[in-house]
């Protein structure tokens, strides 16, 4: 009996779990219908997600820098200002930011060049710039390059072999690595023209420079000829027909003065001797006796009294500390845009009536 009850009972619950059997089956039948392709380049995708990150954090690290070009500053000193360490990722290193760091930090390196070489090195290749001149201050001496840039501040001594450039004036409290700042502005523009126009004729043998009065610029070459340009109104042509008359025109054992007077009056050459010669009469000029008697009317008038002699000597160029030989034409100069000013040049021409001794030399059409 227990068996046919079990026998009835069988089929309800063979149904039951039929229908349990027939649910899951449907819910293992629900699929994601997404194309294989898709599939596959959200892998490659998340692929290339992971291998930037590794890149940007672990790989492409700095493991060596490779440096040339300084001889100043040692590698370690090179290293500190870039900023670059083993932190430095070359991927998000940038390379701009690294060479103005050094051009501003290292007040020697005027230029910086930063290469990336992968998987791990860094190329820095420095160019150091050259002492072009030293300025001559109350304290000493600071030391400029050809760019104008202060490489250092205070030297006990100018540099051998470099022009030591006098009345520029320079601005207090400059920093090395800054450019080099005057009282008068326009100073420090005729500075680097000037000396970038010697770098470009290779005019060497300068061994100071006067700029005092701008309009009135003096060069002392070889320690044996003062060379008076004037001012800074078209420098290199100056320079350049001055380089040429010392080239083709004068001897090596030449004392004396140059004296660029204009593009139509040339070049004025002076000897030592005939500027010495000049001093003693303007000496003498100066200790006639104190009272003269005049023949004519019997009256005693001073030398002070007397009219000033308006004939120089010779009107080539030389002016004592004392009285002038001669006042100059006046003729104003336009401005060039390169430390030209408009005030009048302080050398010009002599005046077509000047006697001139037989010691000078003139050149024209140079």
């Amino acid at each position: 009996m227990e068996n046919n009850q079990d026998m009835k009972k069988r089929p309800a619950d063979a149904k039951a779990s039929q229908g349990v059997r027939k649910k899951h089956k449907k819910r293992k039948r629900i699929k994601l219908d997404i194309p294989s392709g898709v599939v596959m380049s959200l892998g490659i995708t998340s692929a290339l997600v992971v291998v930037v990150l590794l890149a940007f954090t672990m790989f492409f690290n700095v493991r060596a820098a490779d440096i040339t070009g300084s001889e100043l500053y040692t590698y370690d000193q090179i290293l500190l200002i870039s900023g670059v360490n083993d932190n430095t990722n070359l991927l998000r290193m940038n390379t701009d930011v690294i060479e103005k760091r050094l051009v501003n930090g290292l007040p020697y390196v005027e230029e910086a060049k930063v290469t990336k070489k992968f998987p791990d090195t860094v190329k820095i290749e420095i160019k150091e710039a050259d002492v072009c001149a030293s300025l001559q201050t109350d304290d000493g001496y600071m030391l400029i390059s050809r760019a104008g840039v202060v490489l250092e501040t205070q030297s006990s001594a100018p540099v051998s072999g470099k022009p030591v450039i006098k009345g520029f004036e320079a601005q207090k409290n400059l920093e090395a690595g800054g450019a080099v700042e005057s009282k008068d502005s326009l100073k420090a523009k005729i500075v680097t023209t000037l000396l970038d126009c010697m770098e470009k004729l290779e005019f060497d043998k300068v061994y100071d420079i006067d700029i005092s009065d701008r309009t009135n610029i003096i060069l002392r070459y070889d320690d044996r000829i003062d060379i008076y340009i004037g001012s800074s109104y078209d420098m290199e042509y100056k320079l350049e027909s001055i380089k040429l008359v010392i080239d083709q025109g004068v001897t090596d054992s030449f004392r004396g003065m140059l004296r660029y007077n204009g593009p139509e009056s040339g070049i004025t050459e002076l000897s030592e001797d005939a500027i010495n010669r000049m001093k003693t009469r303007t000496a003498k000029k100066q200790t006639k006796p104190a009272e003269e008697q005049d023949g004519q009317t019997g009256q005693t008038t001073t030398a002070q009294q007397q009219e000033p002699d308006t004939q120089p000597d010779d009107g080539q160029g030389y002016v004592p500390e004392a009285e002038p030989v001669y006042e100059p034409e006046q003729q104003a100069e336009p401005e060039d845009g390169n430390g030209g000013d408009n005030e009048t040049p302080a050398v010009t021409a002599a005046p077509p009536e000047t006697e001139l001794p037989p010691e000078t030399t003139t050149w024209n059409g140079w």
